[in-house]
């Protein structure tokens, strides 16, 4: 009689522990909110992976917006429907703290970007940086364009400061994004493309290629920030993935996609 009364509690405690369990994820379900994130186009696999992190320990789901940092600025600017804007640099995210389209207080950088020089042309593996630039056996540079893409602004100042930017004007194919500057390369249009350290990294193929790098004293810092916007601030779930970013777990894995994150 006394294993039978155990056994009954044991079944009773199991029973009030699943019914707590699945209120809460019903309340997290009922509660849930969708929340449109700006992402530049570098960042565009890591934000898949907090995406899902994000909505497993939140409910949240985080409905993506891609493009560059120009690009998503601009449809800001008009009125775009975007909670969260993740840049690829931090001029734009003080311009919206000056044009008061955001939330003060709440710009702050998120990761840190690395410029690389790659390629996929064997014949320039042995070649040296910067001396590559100016080889008559490179056709094809490949930068983002420096007007909405940071990436492709640092490339620019890159090649100002080697005094070589006019000389090779004429090979220069400007990106979108720094995505499709990696693409280019990646399907061999391009000689050389100047990329973020985060395309490489993200490139789960065996096109590993020849990376040259860049010292950071030929360009301005990337410092990547991240703002809401003021649709954001009547959601708390922007609020809370604000501080999900800062999470060690996340830093964590925006360090392997190759950024510096402090």
């Amino acid at each position: 009689m006394y294993k039978n009364n155990e056994i009954k509690k044991a079944s009773y405690i199991l029973i009030i522990k699943v019914m707590f369990l699945l209120l809460i994820s019903y309340n997290k379900n009922l509660l849930a909110e969708n929340l449109y994130v700006g992402v530049a186009s570098n960042f565009l696999e890591p934000i898949n992976i907090i995406k899902e992190d994000f909505k497993k320990e939140t409910g949240h789901n985080l409905i993506i917006i891609n493009g560059s940092s120009g690009s998503l600025y601009s449809q800001i600017m008009n009125g775009g429907p975007i909670d969260i804007f993740l840049s690829a640099e931090q001029n734009l995210p003080k311009k919206l703290e000056k044009n008061k389209k955001s939330v003060i207080g709440t710009r702050f950088t998120y990761a840190r970007g690395e410029l690389k020089l790659w390629s996929l042309n064997k014949v320039l593996f042995d070649k040296q940086f910067p001396e590559i630039l100016n080889s008559h056996l490179v056709k094809y540079i490949g930068i983002g364009n420096p007007l909405f893409v940071p990436y492709g602004y640092a490339s620019k100042e890159v090649l100002e400061k080697l005094d070589v930017y006019t000389k090779i004007s004429d090979k220069l194919i400007l990106g979108k994004n720094i995505n499709q500057v990696f693409l280019m390369g990646y399907s061999r249009n391009l000689d050389l493309a100047f990329v973020a350290k985060s395309n490489i990294i993200s490139n789960k193929n065996n096109k590993k290629g020849k990376i040259w790098n860049i010292p950071q004293n030929l360009y301005s810092p990337i410092n990547q920030d991240v703002i809401m916007l003021l649709s954001g601030k009547k959601k708390s779930g922007a609020f809370k993935f604000l501080e999900f970013l800062v999470s060690d777990n996340i830093k964590k894995k925006i360090r392997d996609f190759g950024y510096i994150v402090e």
